[in-house]
């Protein structure tokens, strides 16, 4: 998100199931009367304390990222998965069930 109409567009649509009364959430959050209507309606000014306060409330958060990573991150890995250097008991039980049947039986 890259502006504060993203943001409250984002928890316009996260919130739109629920039923709020908007100043009583405000009350129960300790912010002043519109906070959340302003979040929400993207007008005006908020502060990051607000914001987190709301986001908190709601079991969301704020991260922060460099724009490099978060890049590879929307990207996804570039190559395959490297494969496991710890192997489960499955794996283990499988070489060994391999190994048996490859080596020469003793009558």
């Amino acid at each position: 998100m890259k502006s504060l109409d993203d943001i409250s567009c984002f928890l316009r649509n996260e919130l739109s199931e629920k039923a709020f009364n908007y100043d009583a959430l405000d009350t129960e959050l300790g912010l002043a009367e519109g906070t959340i209507v302003r979040i929400l309606d993207a007008a005006g000014d908020y502060s990051v304390v607000e914001l987190m306060v709301v986001l908190d409330r709601f079991g969301l958060e704020l991260d922060i990222f460099e724009q490099i990573a978060l890049k590879k991150m929307k990207e996804g890995p570039a190559d395959p998965a490297p494969e496991l250097t710890v192997k489960t008991k499955v794996q283990i039980a499988i070489e060994h069930v391999r190994a048996q049947s490859a080596s020469p039986k003793e009558n």
